[in-house]
């Protein structure tokens, strides 16, 4: 058997046309035997019709003595020689060089015994003997003209019932053998191929899975499996480096409001080491330390911001670790402070039952809320709210955190193209569409699920779902 499928499909209906090559030759040969059979019968019913007639005008001359049945008799016994004659190797084929000797035997002396009884004068002598004589050449005759009839005819019904059932057999050897072929190809390429197909369904929800190698290595589905395997990897790469590409460009987003949010705390801290320096020597020692304090409070709250922002855009891999999920939304906010001040959003936060911690990747989280939120920002405007809710969900072993903002809405013609690639409802130059796609892969990945409900003017809601268990094996994701 060929170890490709091409040519182990090709040996099946290899298969197929040798069986009806082998059918098509069969009936080719019995109908070709039918044939030659039905000329033959014609042959003998012609045979047997020349001597009824020369036989009847032979009993006619026997009882009338007239010239005219007498010529009539030699005329078909003449026909009857030159049949044979001219059938001389069909008749040998169908009744053997033996019998067919006789035949001739018997119409030579049919020939001869009639042109005696017409040359002898029968009033005058006794005819009885010579007349029974070729009554009896004739019955022979016939004998072997019948013989050849029930012949012909028995090999013709004998033709007839081989070839009766050989349309049915061959029907059920044909039915069988499409129904192996069937087989084959459900097992050699449809069932691998469905396999194959569910197994890469998971790349579309982010689970980058190796499919297991399929049959030898000259095997088509194992090249095609190992080529989907080989897209696998380097989609997995083109992702990590995508979820990067996607922080540089929330950090770009966030670089205005963030180097206001620094520039605060270093005027503060200015201004109150300018106190220190010109009225630091008046000054009592609790003012000083007061004053000590606010700059150290300052320097406090600048690190936490350029932590907070090194921290989210560090490139490292994602590790699953225990995260507290309220300090996280409250972290990623803080990096959004001043932009939601600039444009009159308040933030709300609400929790509706307890949070235990979960295992995910908790750079991934906030890379997805930050998204979120910076979504929800642009999408609000001014004056705005942007509300989380946090709690457990109605299935059991689920967190919700609902991202809600009261901006216009999603249309509901895109509801179910917001996860896709590349699409977006901003304007052309304000976003690639690659955001939530990411998101929703980044949160695939941690094993949960993200869902969004919408009307226009309602404004919109992003639903993440995460199980309680999430990221229970160790490791990276």
């Amino acid at each position: 058997m060929p170890n490709t499928i091409r040519g182990q499909i090709m040996a099946a209906f290899l298969s197929c046309f040798v069986f009806m090559g082998i059918i098509i030759a069969l009936n080719y040969n019995n109908f070709r035997s039918l044939s030659r059979s039905m000329q033959f019968f014609e042959i003998a019913e012609e045979l047997n019709k020349n001597l009824l007639e020369m036989r009847r005008y032979e009993k006619n001359y026997f009882l009338y003595r007239q010239g005219f049945n007498y010529e009539e008799n030699v005329t078909y016994a003449n026909q009857l020689a030159l049949t044979l004659q001219r059938e001389h190797p069909s008749l040998v084929e169908a009744i053997g060089e033996r019998n067919y000797s006789h035949f001739v035997e018997y119409v030579n002396d049919y020939a001869g015994l009639m042109a005696r009884l017409h040359q002898s004068a029968c009033e005058s002598e006794n005819c009885a003997p010579l007349q029974e004589q070729i009554r009896g050449v004739g019955q022979n005759l016939m004998v072997l003209a019948d013989q050849l009839v029930t012949t012909e005819r028995l090999t013709i019904s004998r033709l007839l019932q081989h070839m009766i059932p050989l349309p049915l057999i061959s029907l059920l050897f044909l039915v069988i053998l499409l129904g192996f072929v069937i087989f084959f190809i459900g097992e050699k390429v449809i069932r691998p191929l469905a396999r194959i197909t569910r197994e890469s369904e998971a790349v579309a929800r982010g689970m980058f899975q190796r499919i297991t190698p399929y049959g030898g290595d000259k095997n088509e589905i194992h090249h095609l499996v190992a080529a989907i395997n080989r897209m696998m990897t380097e989609l997995e790469k083109r992702q990590e480096q995508l979820i990067q590409s996607r922080k540089i460009a929330s950090i770009g987003t966030l670089t205005a409001g963030v180097a206001h949010e620094i520039n605060n705390p270093i005027n503060n801290l200015s201004l109150t080491l300018e106190a220190l320096i010109d009225d630091g020597e008046t000054m009592d020692a609790k003012e000083r330390q007061q004053l000590y304090q606010q700059a150290m409070d300052q320097a406090d709250r600048t690190s936490e911001i350029v932590k907070n922002l090194l921290e989210f855009s560090r490139a490292s891999h994602p590790k699953v670790e225990d995260v507290d999920l309220e300090e996280t939304v409250d972290k990623t906010a803080r990096l959004l402070n001043n932009e939601m001040d600039l444009n009159n959003i308040r933030f709300v936060k609400e929790i509706t039952g307890p949070l235990p911690r979960i295992r995910l990747d908790k750079g991934g989280l906030q890379q997805v809320l930050l998204n979120l939120f910076i979504n929800s920002v642009q999408a609000m405007g001014k004056d705005g709210e942007l509300k989380v809710v946090m709690g457990p969900n109605d299935i059991p072993g689920e967190i919700r955190v609902d991202v809600i903002d009261s901006g216009p809405g999603i249309p509901e013609e895109y509801i179910d193209q917001v996860f896709d690639p590349f699409f977006s409802t901003k304007s052309e130059g304000e976003g690639t569409g690659l955001g939530l796609s990411v998101s929703y892969t980044i949160i695939k990945k941690n094993g949960g699920r993200m869902e969004v409900h919408s009307r226009p003017g309602e404004g919109a809601c992003f639903s993440i779902l995460l199980p309680t268990n999430s990221g229970k094996k160790s490791g990276t994701v």
